[in-house]
């Protein structure tokens, strides 16, 4: 068996602020490339970033992007490429996508002089558009999901994997939905051979390899060090989903396809898992060892490949492959991500202004054209408007990354030359309450409980953890009814207040595992 890692960079990831980038480079994707280099160059494996992420690393690491190109030339690194700033491809029109392909296309060849042959498509969502754009983009493979495609249907309306959809298949737009209820056998060929027919396009016009969360979900919970998942657990998935049958020729299986910052930091694993959302993006100093030992252990089944020679190289399977259209990983929904509080707010504008950009391309020269969509095609960055604020899982999106897809916007009407806000119908100050009050009650009801504690130091946290819920709760400075849009100011400081009271009361059960 032959077996592939992508490692998934991606400094536009949520909670995720400037002041830590180097940081994650450094303790992340530099230590993944050290380590490869000196323990392993003979193993092949694969790093995927946005053109955003690549830009970063060229602006504030300069030797790290040094190191990256130097494993590119030796042929140990294939590099993956995806959009520039790691939007949802299906909650966008096409040709707004295909130029968010084009600008992480064009930092690519000023950084690496190259054009990748294998795309990732964020968050694998899917619409059938996307694998269209992908190849319009100049990419022959790209990576899919097997959860995704067990789950969907054909173009005939009947379950492709009629066994599997039986077991796994919900109509619930779920966070995540990691119900494997079916026991896949380790000799599934869809998950060791690409595809080469892809529904709506032309045979061979693009291979896809299918990436399963059996394998890659257990391999973050094991790099996290996550009670059970051990090492030899790990490799006892590997073996299992290794196995083929004795005419079969050999295949494939990606053993690692998720955050490169889950090698290094904890990238969210705690705001996930422990209720820890201010401690993100920490490290992990004993993912190296964890790499190594993982490395080492699949040395002894079989080699390492990239993605782009198992697609290319290995024999497709003989079925036409689709998905469900606005399905996509861990068993959500494509929608999950364009139906978030901030994400509802933002599209009307974003379209306001795509509108009025359609109105006068033909007026407008080259460069000022690819400028507003830049900035526009920005502002559908998915973390920017992530992650959904649940009842069950109440959390609230960072200031940071809110601030990123606001100014992005703001600058793309600007450069239009503005639109008509009246015609905008959100009410900022719903959204701000939507977002933040699951968080302000539970934060309010342990503060009650600590007054009552007889504790005074943890009585005095508490009143002040109060005082600051009520300014948080505050909107006098924003007039209801006459502002059309949130301001990331009005919405930080709200936010922080937040957070400093959430942090008064050792915080609040936000996610339960």
């Amino acid at each position: 068996m032959r077996y592939v890692m992508i490692f998934h960079a991606n400094l536009n990831y949520a909670y995720l602020t400037p002041d830590r980038y180097e940081f994650v480079i450094r303790q992340s994707y530099e230590m993944t490339i050290d380590t490869l280099r000196d323990y392993f160059p003979d193993v092949q494996y694969v790093f995927e970033a946005s053109g955003y992420t690549i830009e970063q690393i060229a602006q504030k690491t300069p030797d790290v992007l040094e190191k990256l190109n130097d494993a590119i030339e030796r042929g140990q690194c294939e590099f993956m490429g995806s959009p520039y700033a790691h939007p949802m491809l299906p909650n966008f029109p096409e040709k707004d996508g295909l130029w968010s392909i084009r600008f992480s296309n064009d930092i690519y060849n000023k950084y690496l002089g190259l054009q990748p042959a294998s795309f990732w498509n964020p968050e694998c969502g899917w619409r059938s558009y996307v694998p269209r754009m992908v190849a319009e983009g100049n990419y022959r493979n790209m990576i899919g999901d097997f959860e995704a495609y067990s789950r969907s249907c054909g173009l005939d309306g009947k379950p492709l994997r009629p066994e599997i959809y039986e077991k796994e298949y919900s109509d619930e737009a779920k966070f995540y939905n990691f119900g494997f209820k079916y026991d896949l056998p380790g000799h599934e060929p869809t998950i060791h051979f690409p595809f080469n027919k892809i529904a709506g396009m032309p045979k061979d016009k693009m291979r896809m390899i299918l990436r399963t969360d059996r394998i890659a979900q257990f391999g973050v919970r094991y790099f996290m060090g996550m009670e059970g998942y051990t090492l030899e657990k790990y490799l006892d998935l590997i073996k299992k989903y290794s196995e083929q049958p004795p005419h079969e020729p050999e295949g494939a299986l990606i053993i690692f396809a998720d955050d490169a910052e889950y090698i290094g930091t904890n990238g969210w694993f705690r705001l996930k898992y422990q209720n820890k959302p201010d401690n993100v993006f920490e490290a992990t100093p004993d993912s190296q060892q964890k790499l190594i030992d993982l490395v080492n252990a699949c040395r002894e089944m079989g080699q390492f490949a990239t993605f782009d020679s198992a697609c290319q190289n290995l024999p497709p399977l003989p079925q036409t492959i689709t998905f469900d259209d606005d399905s996509a990983w861990h068993g959500g929904r494509a929608s999950t991500w364009a139906n978030t509080p901030m994400a509802r707010m933002l599209r009307p504008w974003q379209d306001l202004v795509r509108e009025k950009l359609l109105t006068m391309e033909s007026r407008l020269d080259s460069s000022i054209i690819e400028k507003i969509w830049y900035h526009l095609t920005n502002s559908y960055n998915s973390d920017g408007q992530w992650p959904p604020t649940l009842p069950e899982a109440p959390h609230i999106i960072h200031p940071f990354n809110y601030q990123y897809c606001f100014e992005n916007l703001l600058k793309a009407e600007m450069l239009v030359g503005g639109v008509d806000r009246s015609q905008l119908t959100i009410d900022p100050v719903n959204v701000l309450t939507e977002i933040l009050s699951l968080q302000q009650d539970l934060i309010e009801k342990k503060a009650m409980e600590l007054i009552d504690s007889g504790d005074n130091t943890e009585s005095d946290n508490a009143k002040l953890a109060l005082y600051l819920l009520e300014k948080s709760r505050d909107m006098s400075s924003l007039q209801k009814g006459e502002l059309k849009v949130l301001h990331p100011s009005e919405y930080t400081v709200r936010a922080e207040s937040l957070v400093q009271a959430r942090q008064l009361v050792d915080g609040i059960i936000i996610e339960s595992n």
